[in-house]
C-alpha cells in the first residue's frame, strides 16, 4: 500500500470517529430532554420543583406544558427556574421527547387518560406519548387518596367510593406502562438510581392473627411495620390498600 493510500486510511479513520462521537453527543443530548406537563393541582409541587431543579443541574433540559388553570400559580415559580412555555403540534413535540414528566398530576387528567379521552393538549399529549412507546413518569400526589401532601391539608376524600376511583385511575395507569412515584421521589425516578440509606431502619414485622374480617384505612395508618401478614379471608379496603402502597408496607396473604 502506498504513503498517500496510508494517510487517506488514516484521515478516513479520524473523520469517521469524529462523526460517531458527534452522533453520539446527539444522542446522548436528546435521552437527557424531556416534556414536562403541568396539570391544575398544586399537591407535591414545591417537592416537584425542586426535584426538577435537581434535575437540570444532572444536565436535564426541559420543554414545559402548562394547563391554562395552572398558570396563575405557577408563574412566579418557573420564573426562579428558570423554566419556560412551548407551543407547537402534539406530534412535532413528541418527536423531539422520548420522556415525558407529569410532576403536577390531577385527578381530571388522571382520569381522562385512564379512560381514552383526549380533548385538551395535556390528554392529547399522553395519549399520544402511550401510542408512540413514550417514558412517561407522573407524580401520583395529586391522585393518591391517601396522599401526604392530602392529609397534611385535610384533603383527604371522606367518601370511599371516591377513594376507589382515585385508586382505579392510578392501577390504570401503571396498567398503561405509566410510571408514578411521589414528587419528592421524581428525580429518583427520572434517572432511575435508588439511594442506598447509610443507616437502614428497622420496623417490626407485624403478623397479623386474625384469618377473617376488614382491614380498614385506619389501621392502615396506625401500622408500625414493613410487612402486613394477612389471611386469604381478610378483606382490604380500596382506601387501606392504597395506604399500604404509599407507605411501603408489603402485604402478604396467608
Amino acid at each position: 500500500m502506498s504513503l498517500d493510500a496510508v494517510l487517506d486510511r488514516i484521515l478516513l479513520d479520524l473523520l469517521s470517529d469524529r462523526i460517531i462521537a458527534r452522533m453520539g453527543g446527539r444522542v446522548q443530548a436528546k435521552a437527557r430532554s424531556a416534556l414536562v406537563l403541568f396539570a391544575e393541582t398544586d399537591f407535591g409541587l414545591e417537592a416537584t420543583l425542586d426535584q426538577l431543579q435537581q434535575l437540570r443541574d444532572a444536565g436535564w433540559v426541559f420543554e414545559t406544558i402548562v394547563a391554562p388553570e395552572a398558570r396563575p400559580f405557577l408563574k412566579d415559580r418557573f420564573a426562579g427556574l428558570g423554566i419556560a412555555e412551548v407551543e407547537g403540534a402534539v406530534g412535532d413535540l413528541l418527536v423531539r421527547h422520548t420522556t415525558i414528566l407529569v410532576p403536577a398530576l390531577s385527578v381530571s387528567l388522571a382520569a381522562k387518560v385512564a379512560l381514552g379521552i383526549a380533548d385538551d393538549p395535556l390528554s392529547k399529549i399522553l395519549q399520544g406519548g402511550l401510542e408512540r412507546g413514550a417514558r412517561i413518569i407522573a407524580a401520583r400526589d395529586g391522585v393518591c387518596p391517601n396522599g401526604r401532601d392530602r392529609r397534611a391539608r385535610g384533603l383527604l376524600p371522606a367518601n370511599s367510593a371516591y377513594q376507589a376511583m382515585m385508586s382505579d385511575h392510578l392501577r390504570k395507569l401503571m396498567d398503561y406502562g405509566i410510571e408514578l412515584s411521589w414528587a419528592a421521589r421524581l428525580a429518583v425516578a427520572v434517572e432511575g438510581v435508588t439511594p442506598v440509606s447509610p443507616v437502614p431502619i428497622a420496623a417490626q414485622r407485624l403478623v397479623a392473627a386474625r384469618t377473617e374480617g376488614v382491614f380498614g384505612l385506619r389501621e392502615a395508618r396506625g401500622l408500625d411495620a414493613t410487612e402486613l401478614h394477612l389471611g386469604h379471608a381478610v378483606i382490604v379496603t380500596p382506601a387501606a390498600a392504597e395506604e399500604l402502597r404509599a407507605r411501603d408496607i408489603t402485604l402478604v396473604r396467608e
